[in-house]
């Protein structure tokens, strides 16, 4: 093998093993801080060989729909003239996107599946979509702890600091700021918290073997509702016969064997039916994961459990992490923890 062609497959190998990490630990509950810094203490240098992370290189990589074998052209357009200056494409023009162009780093769904978690926390923390404020994991339960009462998030606090009888509370962000009148959830420990992550945790380990009888059970489940549900499987069809279309189109203007103002009429039309067909897909799912994501999760939920040696003993803030989405606070020693697939265990302490 020439030493060119084995130093770029080596490197090739190495960049794919770093974007499976960051992606996996995103997915993981870190945030993009916290991804950056045990990239830092490990010494792994940016792919351009700086050796210092920022939050901003793990926010593009995130986004970079090329790792899944994606490319989009035009992400930038030249407006000026003169300067020739290029700037972000924010609908000035139709930008083009060709899909399995290049052998993929990661899958389109792992792809998908991380954008999902990037809405998820940014709606979570009161944030739009896009917005530059960032999701907060410094702590584990940050942006997972849920109000039964108003919806709110609950926010980290520290009463008696400055003592001995110093405590760490979680308490509902509407209560703190417009008090008991609009919001009656009481503050929760934080040590009570662990606590009934742990005492769930060890219920299900212990009934590892029934746990996963009913997860099997719920795949069966939705398997059957997703058979029954015709019409979001002829929506699905509808799509990708669109997005073939829409490719078929792409690549003969990139040929030039398409004029531009007959090509540009076409992708407008076709590109607001894929739209259309896209908002109904998501009507007709109501806001359920995908067959193939809820198998992804209950796999992983398995793995995580399958993987713990014994059981807890004490507090494991990656385990947490994997297993865990929310945790709604009904009363100060009355919780739901929903996993990431969506299921429900309550636990009283």
């Amino acid at each position: 093998m020439p030493s060119s062609f084995q130093s770029f497959f080596l490197n090739y190998e190495k960049e794919a093993e770093l974007v499976r990490r960051i992606y996996n630990e995103y997915l993981q509950g870190k945030s993009y801080q916290k991804i950056a810094d045990g990239l830092v203490r490990d010494g792994i240098p940016i792919i351009t060989g700086n050796n210092k992370w920022w939050d901003s290189t793990i926010t593009g990589m995130l986004t970079n729909e090329k790792y899944c074998g994606t490319i989009l052209q035009q992400k930038t357009v030249t407006i000026y003239y003169l300067s020739h200056k290029g700037v972000k494409n924010n609908g000035i023009d139709a930008q083009y996107r060709i899909e399995d162009n290049h052998e993929a780093i990661i899958s389109k769904e792992v792809f998908e599946r991380v954008q999902n978690e990037k809405e998820r926390r940014a709606l979570m923390v009161g944030n739009l979509v896009g917005d530059r404020k960032k999701y907060s994991s410094k702590y584990p339960f940050s942006s997972k702890i849920i109000c039964g009462d108003c919806g709110s998030i609950f926010r980290r606090r520290t009463w008696n600091s400055t003592n001995s009888s110093k405590k760490i509370v979680w308490q509902c962000k509407t209560y703190i700021q417009k008090g008991k009148d609009v919001c009656t959830a009481k503050s929760v420990d934080e040590k009570i918290l662990e606590k009934a992550f742990i005492d769930v945790f060890n219920r299900l380990k212990v009934d590892n073997e029934g746990f996963i009888g009913t997860l099997s059970k719920n795949i069966e489940k939705e398997l059957s509702q997703r058979a029954e549900n015709t019409d979001l499987i002829i929506i699905e069809n509808e799509i990708e016969a669109s997005k073939e279309e829409l490719k078929g189109l792409v690549k003969l203007q990139i040929k030039g064997q398409m004029d531009e103002e007959v090509y540009n009429e076409e992708y407008v039309r076709l590109s607001g039916e894929l739209e259309k067909l896209r908002q109904e897909k998501g009507k007709s799912e109501k806001g359920n994961l995908s067959i193939e994501q809820y198998k992804q999760r209950v796999i992983e939920i398995i793995k995580v459990i399958n993987e713990q040696e014994g059981l807890l003993s004490e507090f494991d803030e990656n385990i947490f992490n994997a297993l865990v989405e929310k945790i709604e606070i009904l009363q100060p020693t009355h919780f739901v923890f929903v996993l990431k697939n969506g299921m429900r265990v309550e636990e009283k302490i």
